[in-house]
């Protein structure tokens, strides 16, 4: 006998599996309006250099992806490690997530990777699963040369790389040469901010 309830479970989990990676694959891509259609009407997100609206964010990120396509940049978020919690037509969608990104500094073609935690809130909206409010908390991450002959005193700026926080150095100093300032309340590991993102989240699947 079929049971009905873990039957719609798995349908959902599908679902919403599916919503997440849709909108890592096509923020990559630069597939703008199939990007949008991931995000619930009143949803807002955090990453390390913005907060605010999806519909702002695509206006603000299509022009970003452009400038560094056109300067031979590339970018990549890689996923594993889903968990997702329903609660009726709220649930949470939780993964590991690696950026790699490669971008010219100074003349030097860099490789950065950037480890952090997704953490999805979710919301059924005309029948569909949406993403409500999104979070990134951020791990740590490292910078190579894609040349491993070239010289550190090339692309390495110890002073400018000291005004950021160490575990993610590296990526906020980048976004920042490129035009984007850290977020105020950046979500590190460990830190003050990811017990409040955590709390949200408790409270979101508890209905409250």
């Amino acid at each position: 006998m079929v049971d009905e309830n873990r039957l719609q479970e798995s349908i959902d989990r599908t679902e919403i599996t599916n919503v997440v990676s849709k909108s890592i694959i096509t923020r990559d891509s630069g597939m703008w309006d199939q990007l949008a259609e991931c995000y619930h009407s009143e949803a807002e997100f955090t990453s390390s250099w913005w907060k605010g609206k999806p519909s702002d964010f695509i206006k603000v990120a299509s022009e970003k992806l452009k400038a560094s396509r056109a300067e031979g940049g590339e970018q990549k978020h890689m996923t594993s490690n889903h968990w997702i919690v329903i609660n009726g037509d709220r649930a949470t969608a939780e993964c590991d997530l690696i950026l790699f990104l490669r971008r010219p500094i100074n003349g030097v073609e860099l490789d950065f990777a950037t480890w952090s935690r997704r953490l999805h809130l979710m919301a059924k909206e005309n029948g569909d699963w949406k993403i409500w409010r999104r979070f990134a908390i951020y791990e740590r991450d490292r910078m190579d040369p894609v040349d491993p002959t070239v010289s550190p005193d090339k692309y390495y700026d110890a002073e400018a790389l000291s005004k950021f926080p160490k575990q993610i150095r590296y990526h906020l100093w980048r976004n920042q040469v490129k035009g984007s300032a850290p977020v105020k309340d950046l979500c590190i590991k460990g830190t003050e901010q990811e017990k409040i993102v955590r709390g949200e989240a408790r409270k979101w699947i508890e209905g409250k």
